[in-house]
């Protein structure tokens, strides 16, 4: 049985330490998806939640269980008023099991906002009602052409799993 050279012990270590440096800083992203990042969450009063646009979406979840489909609608807001425009929303957890996996497609979903692409794991799942301590999940765009605020809203992503 021959053995396998050193140098290609060192090579395969190398390349695997500059891959995991590589996904690290963010090289190895989804190329379709315009660059943003998430800024954290902001309170959402009763009026606030006016300028919040409804997102219906579908989505689908397996497990080992079986396969789990259902819609339910996102609230986004997208404020392009700042130095770089802010997308915030937010999904009600009113609907038991089906929200948390609602919030499961979520997180590897995406949302086009206009001609954009965006990851949609801003998207905070809240119990609480505007004015009463909801916190929406906001992302800011670092793009040099972002979206209207009355840009189309569109939610897509793959089925998922649980």
């Amino acid at each position: 049985m021959a053995s396998i050279p050193r140098w290609a012990i060192l090579l395969a270590g190398a390349l695997l330490l500059a891959f995991g440096l590589a996904v690290h800083m963010g090289w190895l992203r989804d190329p379709s998806l315009a660059k943003s990042d998430y800024v954290g969450s902001i309170d959402v009063s009763a009026d606030d939640a006016k300028l919040y646009r409804p997102v219906p979406f579908e989505w689908r979840v397996t497990s080992n269980a079986g396969s789990f489909t259902g819609s339910d609608t996102a609230r986004v807001r997208i404020d392009p008023s700042g130095e770089r425009t802010v997308v915030c929303g937010w999904l009600s957890l009113d609907k038991g099991g089906n929200s948390i996996r609602a919030t499961r497609w979520l997180s590897e979903a995406r949302l086009i906002a206009g001609d954009l692409k965006l990851t949609a794991l801003f998207i905070a799942p809240v119990e609480k009602a505007p004015g009463a301590g909801l916190n929406a999940g906001c992302l800011r765009i670092d793009e040099p052409k972002s979206p209207p605020a009355g840009a189309p809203l569109k939610l897509e992503g793959s089925p998922v799993r649980e």
